[in-house]
């Protein structure tokens, strides 16, 4: 119990949460951007989704956390309540799709663009995401903004334990999107040499 206590429980777990989210969410702008122009757009397109990849893994663990300490009804969870229905119905729908969207990314960096079917899967994907994650996003936004303002103050890292921990896992999973795009950056350039 006092493990779980300074962790932070289910405040850690919302806190961490949001603040993925922020980060995610500067940076899924700037992959967006670099959709205007795709073509000569291309480096930064797939070395940011190389960026992102740990920073969504994180975001699905802390999410599908609290999934599991509801469903299983773990009292703090249960007493928090579950999400609106509209976007627990929808919440799959994101998870599939944002896995779809990566999976087929990486595969199409590894397959240095010799499928079609695989650009087309990509594609697909991205625009069911896209429709599902702006409703998840205008849904979210205000609690994320209000995350950042509230719980991120020196008092509240005091009276919420896990500060450290939770800053901790959100720049580890930073660098380590850094790290593997860095990585990957020759492959990257090969694949666009390839002809996109």
């Amino acid at each position: 119990m006092e493990h779980r206590r300074s962790l932070g429980g289910v405040a850690g777990n919302e806190i961490l949460t949001c603040a993925i989210a922020a980060v995610l969410t500067f940076l899924l702008l700037a992959e967006g951007v670099t959709l205007l122009q795709l073509g000569p757009l291309l480096i930064p397109h797939m070395f940011i989704g190389m960026v992102l990849i740990p920073l969504v893994a994180l975001k699905l663990a802390s999410t599908g956390y609290r999934f599991v300490r509801y469903y299983t009804h773990n009292p703090a969870y249960t007493e928090k309540g579950p999400p609106l229905l509209p976007l627990r119905l929808l919440a799959p729908i994101l998870v599939v799709a944002t896995v779809g969207v990566f999976a087929t990314g990486v595969v199409l960096l590894a397959d240095g663009h010799k499928s079609n079917t695989l650009l087309f899967l990509h594609k697909a994907s991205f625009i069911l995401w896209g429709a599902v994650f702006g409703i998840h996003l205008l849904a979210y936004l205000p609690r994320m903004l209000g995350s950042l303002r509230a719980d991120w103050s020196a008092r509240r890292r005091r009276a919420i334990g896990g500060a450290g921990l939770r800053a901790t896992l959100v720049a580890s999973a930073l660098g380590g999107g850094l790290a593997l795009a860095l990585a990957l950056l020759p492959t990257i350039d090969s694949w666009q040499a390839s002809g996109f």
